[in-house]
C-alpha cells in the first residue's frame, strides 16, 4: 500500500517546513500539504519558495491544499482586502516580502510578490483523496466534500490542537499543532495509513 506524508499548518516557518520534510522523504515520495502557508511566521516567501521547489522535484509526487490564510493573502493581492490579512497575522507576510514599506503597502506587496507565487497560490487544491483516505484543510465539510469523503479515513489542519500533539481517532485526525501560531507549537506529519506522526523541534 502507498504511503503517504501529511503535514499540518505551517504558518510562515520555514526551518520547521524542511527538518519535517526531510523526515518524510525519508520514507515516502507522496507528500500532501494542507493548506496555511502563510501568516503568523516571518518566512513565509522561503517556505513558498521550498514548497515550489518541491512541486519541480521529479523525486517527489506532492499535493498542495488551500488553507483560510492562503486564501486571504490571494484575496488581498486580488481584491485589495489587505486589512483582512493583517488581521490574521499577515504583516509578518508581507514582510518577508516586502523590504522597505511604504505609506501604500498593497502596491508594494503586488508588486514585490513573483508571477510564479500567485499562480501557486491560485493553483491549490481545496481536497485530495484516494480510494480510501480524504484529506482537506478545514475539517467542516459541505455536502458534496461529505460525499466525497464517505467511507474514507479523513486527515485536516486548520483546528489548533492545543496541547501540542494530533489528535487520532478511529475515523479522522486532526494535525494543526500550532506551528508559528503557539509559543510552543510545532510541526506535525502524519504518515498514512501507519498513522504514525513525527513533528518539528520545539522552538
Amino acid at each position: 500500500m502507498t504511503e503517504y506524508a501529511f503535514v499540518g499548518d505551517i504558518h510562515g516557518c520555514f526551518n520547521e517546513l524542511e527538518s519535517v520534510v526531510a523526515r518524510a522523504r525519508s520514507r515516502t515520495r507522496h507528500l500532501v500539504f494542507l493548506g496555511d502557508y502563510v501568516n503568523r511566521g516571518r518566512q513565509s516567501r522561503q517556505v513558498i519558495d521550498f514548497l515550489m521547489s518541491l512541486q519541480e522535484s521529479r523525486e517527489l509526487e506532492c499535493a498542495f491544499l488551500r488553507g483560510n490564510h492562503d486564501q486571504a493573502f490571494l484575496e488581498a493581492l486580488d481584491n485589495a482586502e489587505i486589512d483582512v490579512l493583517l488581521r490574521m497575522g499577515g504583516a509578518t507576510t508581507i514582510a518577508s516580502y516586502v523590504d522597505e514599506l511604504s505609506d501604500d503597502v498593497l502596491a508594494q506587496l503586488r508588486r514585490s510578490v513573483p508571477d510564479e507565487h500567485v499562480q501557486f497560490f491560485r493553483n491549490l487544491a481545496m481536497s485530495m483523496s484516494t480510494d480510501q483516505v480524504y484529506a482537506s484543510h478545514i475539517p467542516d465539510l459541505r455536502l458534496g466534500e461529505q460525499q466525497a469523503a464517505a467511507g474514507k479515513y479523513r486527515i485536516h489542519g486548520h483546528v489548533v490542537q492545543s496541547n501540542g500533539v494530533p489528535t487520532i481517532t478511529e475515523t479522522h485526525a486532526l494535525i494543526d499543532t500550532g506551528c508559528g501560531t503557539t509559543p510552543t507549537g510545532r510541526l506535525t506529519c502524519l504518515f498514512w495509513p501507519s498513522l504514525e506522526w513525527v513533528q518539528s523541534e520545539p522552538r
